[in-house]
C-alpha cells in the first residue's frame, strides 16, 4: 500500500516503464519527466520485477510483447505480489482478445501505438485520482481501528478505576473515621491533618464514582427511573451545598428569581450531578472575587438552566473539545489538582458527564463563551406535557 506523507502531487508519483526497446524507453523517459513524473525504465520483465521489489512504483507502463518476460505475464506478477500498483499496457500489435486478457488481469488502460502522450497522461491522472482514494480509504481504516483500540484501552481504565482503586480508598477512609473517633483531646495540628485527609479521600471516592457513572452511561448501561422534578428546588439544595466553596474563594454565587411550580421529566442524580458539575466548573474558572449567576427560566416546551461566570473563558476553537473525555482546557501538566482552587485541575470528565447526563434526560447543552470575558452555558430540558400522567411526581424532602 502507496503512503503519503501529505497531499499527493505530481512529483510523489513513481513510474516504471518497461519495454525491450532503448529508443521508446528513452521517449517515455523524457516526456514524462517534462510533465513532472519520477521515471525509472527497465530493458526486461525479469529486471523490471527486481526493481519493483527494491522500489515502490505507483504506476507501471509495459510493453505487451517482449523476448524474456511477456508484459501480460508481467502484469499479472505485479497484481499478484503489489495489488495496489496500476498497470499501463502498451501495445503496437493489439487484438481485441489481448486487450481484453490485459483488462481481466487489472489492467488500468490498454493503449495502442504510436503512443498519444496526452492520452498517457489522462489514463496517469485516472491513476493517480484511484490511488489517492485507496490511500485515503486505508488511511482512514488504520484510524478507525487505532481509535478503537484507545476506547477499549479507555474503557479498561475505567474498569481498573472503578474496581481496583475503590476498595482501598474506601479502607482508608474508614480508617480515618475510626482514627478521628479514638483520638481524644485532638490538638489543632492534628485536627487539621486528619481533615485533609478526610476531605482528599472524599475527592478521590467522588472522582471514582464520577468515572464509574461515566463509563455506565457511554455504554448504556446507567439505569434511572424518570419522574417528574421540580429542578427549582434540587438547584436550591445544590447552591446550600456549594456557597461555603464559593464563600471561601470570595466568588459571589446569585441566583435570580424564579417561576417555581414549573416542572421536568428527569432524574434527580442526573439533575444533581448536572448542577453540580456546572458550578464546579463555573467556580474554578471565575478568579476570587468575581461573579456567578445561576437562573431557571421558561421558553415554550422547554426549561432552561442558565449559568454565568466572569472567568477566563474558552477560546472558540476550543468549545466543542471541553465535551470531550479527559479534555482540560489549560495545561494539565502544571495546574494544582483541586476542584476549587482558581484554574484548579481536574481529570476532565465533568463536562464530558453533563452532557451524557444531559444527553440521556432528553435535553441539549450549549456554551458561549469569550475568553477573558467569561462564559456562559444553557441546559435545555424537556417540560412535563399533558400526556405525561403516567409519570409520577418525585419527592424531594429526602434529597
Amino acid at each position: 500500500m502507496v503512503k503519503w506523507e501529505r497531499q499527493m502531487t505530481r512529483e510523489d508519483i513513481k513510474i516504471l516503464v518497461v519495454d525491450d526497446e532503448e529508443w521508446i524507453l528513452s521517449i517515455f523517459q523524457n516526456a514524462l519527466e517534462e510533465s513532472g513524473y519520477l521515471v525509472d525504465c527497465a530493458l526486461d520483465g525479469y529486471i523490471a520485477l527486481e526493481m519493483c521489489e527494491e522500489t515502490t512504483y505507483h504506476i507501471v507502463i509495459t510493453d505487451l510483447v517482449m523476448p524474456s518476460l511477456d508484459g501480460l505475464s508481467l502484469l499479472k506478477r505485479i497484481k499478484a505480489r503489489w495489488p495496489t500498483t496500476e498497470v499501463i499496457v502498451v501495445t503496437g500489435y493489439a487484438t481485441i482478445k489481448a486487450a481484453i486478457e490485459a483488462l481481466k488481469e487489472g489492467a488500468s488502460d490498454f493503449i495502442l501505438k504510436p503512443v498519444n502522450f496526452d492520452q498517457i497522461r489522462f489514463t496517469i491522472n485516472k491513476c493517480y485520482q484511484k490511488i489517492k482514494a485507496l490511500t485515503e480509504n486505508q488511511e482512514l481504516r488504520t484510524l478507525n481501528h487505532r481509535l478503537r483500540e484507545l476506547n477499549e484501552m479507555k474503557d479498561k481504565f475505567l474498569s481498573i478505576t472503578n474496581h481496583e482503586l475503590r476498595t482501598p480508598v474506601t479502607i482508608i477512609k474508614g480508617y480515618l473515621e475510626i482514627l478521628d473517633a479514638s483520638l481524644t483531646n485532638k490538638d489543632r495540628e492534628v485536627e487539621e491533618i486528619l481533615s485533609i485527609l478526610m476531605k482528599t479521600t472524599m475527592e478521590m471516592l467522588e472522582t471514582i464514582d464520577r468515572l464509574h457513572i461515566l463509563s455506565r452511561m457511554q455504554h448504556g448501561k446507567w439505569e434511572f427511573q424518570l419522574g417528574m422534578i421540580n429542578p427549582v428546588e434540587v438547584l436550591e439544595k445544590i447552591i446550600e451545598r456549594m456557597k461555603p466553596l464559593y464563600n471561601h474563594r470570595k466568588v459571589t454565587l446569585e441566583m435570580l428569581p424564579v417561576h417555581r411550580e414549573v416542572k421536568v421529566l428527569g432524574n434527580v442524580s442526573g439533575l444533581r450531578l448536572i448542577f453540580h458539575e456546572l458550578l464546579h466548573n463555573a467556580l474554578k474558572f471565575t478568579p476570587d472575587g468575581g461573579r456567578v449567576v445561576v437562573r431557571l427560566y421558561h421558553q415554550t416546551d422547554q426549561v432552561v438552566f442558565e449559568i454565568a461566570d466572569t472567568g477566563v473563558g474558552i477560546p472558540y476553537e476550543k468549545q466543542e473539545l471541553i465535551f470531550k473525555d479527559f479534555y482540560e482546557v489549560q495545561d494539565s501538566i502544571n495546574h494544582s489538582s483541586s476542584r476549587e482552587e482558581f484554574m484548579g485541575g481536574g481529570m476532565g470528565i465533568g463536562l464530558s458527564l453533563v452532557k451524557e447526563l444531559v444527553l440521556s434526560l432528553n435535553g441539549k447543552i450549549e456554551v458561549d463563551s469569550e475568553p477573558e470575558v467569561g462564559s456562559t452555558f444553557r441546559v435545555y430540558f424537556p417540560t412535563v406535557q399533558s400526556n405525561m400522567e403516567n409519570y409520577h411526581e418525585v419527592d424531594l424532602l429526602s434529597f
